[in-house]
């Protein structure tokens, strides 16, 4: 009889778990999927424009740690590229430092009780002296002063008074500033003058990147976007305006996951009951 009442309940547990069971093989065709109007579905290497800028996605992947929507150990992300054509610069000035430019050097004074930013051009005497076949190619110090020696009757002269006037320019704010940078000479624009230092900006092309994750919110353009990723090699773009969309398909397989996981959690349990009362028929009894 014991056998007998056993057997019974481990017939159906174990129905019990196979349909559970196979109820998750048929719900998981019925899983639902985020549907959305994408302004634009990127793969690596794709592009898309808004407001006539091309925007570039790459390195599209599943990223290591984290936990993206729906579990697993990591979340999707991507990078999206462009150009600015219009991006500012600034550099800073500082007064009693050197700069070259074409080839020359110079020193850099700020003013500002002027606002100006004045440029003194820095003499090679060692060169200097090569040049000029009238001198020694070395100077003499006397008490604390250089002199220059002339070849024909040793005649000493100041270094500070033979050497030439030295080419300087001045830059007022607002003025037009010759800016060495490593491309070559930028044409900059004083905006700012102090006793310490003075600082010059421009505007050139810069690349930018930023990193698009699921749910996350990007601007382009002065636009707002959100990125969705529909699976591991393809993002899309989407308007904020498509979010609370995009949250309700996320609600709809929070619960489709809930349901499934509460399926499982019935197979499971279903299957480990059927082998107890199986074992539980084989038991010996007393007498």
């Amino acid at each position: 009889m014991q056998r007998r009442a056993a057997a019974a309940y481990f017939a159906f547990f174990l129905v019990v778990s196979v349909a559970a069971y196979a109820y998750i093989g048929v719900a998981e065709s019925q899983r639902p999927e985020v549907s959305l109007d994408a302004t634009a579905e990127l793969t690596n290497d794709s592009t898309f424009s808004v407001d006539g800028t091309t925007f570039t996605a790459s390195n599209i992947h599943l990223s290591s740690g984290g936990g993206g929507h729906g579990g697993g150990g990591g979340s999707m992300v991507a990078d999206l590229a462009w150009t600015n054509e219009s991006s500012r610069y600034t550099a800073t000035l500082e007064n009693g430092s050197t700069t070259t430019v074409d080839n020359t050097t110079y020193l850099i004074t700020t003013n500002n009780e002027s606002n100006t930013v004045t440029l003194t051009e820095q003499m090679n005497v060692t060169e200097l002296l090569r040049e000029d076949p009238a001198v020694e190619n070395s100077v003499a110090t006397q008490n604390g002063t250089d002199y220059v020696v002339y070849r024909e009757n040793d005649t000493l002269r100041p270094v500070s008074e033979w050497l030439p006037e030295p080419q300087t320019e001045t830059y007022p704010v607002s003025g037009v500033y010759p800016y060495q940078t490593d491309s070559g000479v930028q044409q900059t624009t004083v905006v700012d003058v102090s006793a310490e230092s003075a600082t010059v900006e421009w505007f050139a092309p810069r690349e930018r990147t930023v990193e698009l994750t699921e749910g996350g919110n990007v601007t382009l353009q002065g636009q707002q976007y959100f990125a969705h990723f529909p699976d591991h090699s393809t993002v899309q773009v989407v308007s904020v305006d498509e979010y609370p969309a995009y949250q309700e398909d996320l609600d709809r397989q929070d619960y489709f996951h809930e349901r499934k996981n509460g399926l499982w959690g019935v197979s499971i349990l279903s299957g480990i009951a059927a082998v107890l009362m199986l074992g539980m028929a084989y038991m010996p009894t007393r007498g």
